[in-house]
């Protein structure tokens, strides 16, 4: 078992997007060795303080493997993603990887299976849990055959959120209320090569929606599990948190458990469920098997969750998690700033006053504050300049363009 003071094992951050750069904050701040190898998307973890921060196309394995292997000869031993589609390559490039790197995906082979939304309603179903009604919609005779079926509304949603993401961008739950909607939208996703799901909408709103963060060790036990409870999230109804609070949810821990015992799983995982607004049942959505978004809470609240789960990815017996000193929320800017300006334009003009006052009082307690923290600022510096860089970068495109039709 180690101790407080033991030191923390050597960490590579790999496309660590916000829930990695919490973590990276969480281990330099106990004295941890840490390096972050990121694409341009997230190349603003690089900046954290502390870290010894490259960025590398994330396109290129050659040179990701490459900056693996140099930081292994440097005595780094284990490696951590934030990132979906790390953790897919992670998985699928174990055998490239330099021997003496610990990853969680090469512990397993449930982190594939569990990323497909198709795979792990499977896992789900055999686990016992409860799941939502669902139809594949991979070809176009399956998505005739769904739409069909549906019970209106229905929620629409990409197998593989990543690949979605790639083509649609972030609002990648779709919410249809017939069947014409559900095939238009659905021929749109498969047109560009992306399988899809027609599921069951459990009504419920925001704060229905509850996630179980665990770290699950190959001897099946789990050294680092707490709760969150969404607040507000962006896209409304179907986004990733802006707003959340740790929390004790016994169902939604029970859930996840039996999921991942099921699947086998060793690693970090955000395991998502939604209470259903009138019976109160909780139904599996998705497995995220990656730093999620909101680990800060773990630290935020005093249970050590970035070092202990630093020290299962390195073999080491952390022994119980340590009580919740603290209650905590975690708020990311960037999200909340549209999903509050959201829930002011629902509001008729006469109840905006009062929103606007319960938003502010959401903000108390509060204790990470995501990429701007004032503690460590380079990281929000970075993403900002970076989002204006970008922004200027298309335009003189565009222009060029166009001054190229004109002549």
């Amino acid at each position: 078992m180690i101790g407080k003071a033991s030191s923390s094992p050597s960490i590579v951050l790999l496309d660590p997007y916000n829930g990695g750069l919490s973590v990276a904050r969480s281990l330099v701040r106990v004295g941890a060795r840490v390096a972050v190898v990121a694409g341009e998307s997230g190349a603003f973890v690089a900046r954290a303080r502390g870290v010894e921060g490259q960025v590398v196309p994330s396109a290129d394995g050659s040179e990701r493997v490459a900056a693996l292997e140099r930081l292994t000869a440097i005595g780094f031993g284990g490696v951590l993603t934030g990132g979906d589609v790390a953790s897919a390559w992670l998985s699928e490039q174990r055998q490239r990887l330099p021997a003496a790197l610990r990853t969680f995906e090469s512990a397993d082979d449930a982190h594939v299976p569990l990323m497909s939304k198709q795979a792990s309603e499977r896992i789900a179903r055999v686990a016992g849990v409860t799941v939502p009604w669902t139809r594949p919609a991979t070809t176009l005779q399956e998505l005739g055959v769904a739409v069909g079926e549906a019970p209106y509304p229905a929620v629409l949603k990409p197998v593989l959120s990543h690949a979605w993401r790639a083509v649609f961008g972030d609002e990648r739950v779709l919410l249809v209320h017939s069947e014409i909607e559900a095939r238009r939208e659905g021929e749109r996703a498969l047109e560009a090569g992306l399988p899809m799901m027609m599921c069951q909408y459990v009504p419920g709103g925001d704060a229905d929606v509850e996630e179980a963060i665990v770290v699950r060790a190959p001897d099946g036990s789990y050294p680092v599990h707490f709760g969150c409870a969404k607040i507000r999230q962006f896209p409304v109804g179907f986004g990733a948190a802006s707003l959340c609070e740790i929390a004790d949810l016994p169902e939604t821990m029970e859930l996840a458990r039996a999921v991942l015992d099921e699947a086998g799983f060793v690693g970090v995982a955000g395991v998502e469920t939604k209470r259903h607004a009138v019976t109160g049942e909780r139904y599996f959505l998705e497995v995220n098997v990656r730093i999620p978004t909101q680990f800060g809470l773990g630290d935020a609240a005093g249970l050590d969750a970035a070092r202990r789960m630093a020290a299962v990815l390195a073999g080491k017996d952390v022994g119980p998690q340590p009580p919740m000193l603290r209650t905590a929320r975690l708020m990311f800017p960037e999200q909340e700033v549209r999903a509050a300006l959201a829930a002011l334009r629902a509001a008729p003009p006469w109840e905006r006053a009062r929103v606007g006052r319960q938003l502010l009082r959401s903000y108390a307690g509060v204790r990470d504050v995501g990429i701007f923290d004032p503690r460590d600022p380079m990281p929000g510096v970075a993403l900002v300049t970076g989002a204006a860089a970008r922004r200027l970068r298309r335009r003189m495109r565009s222009s060029r363009h166009l001054a190229g039709a004109r002549s």
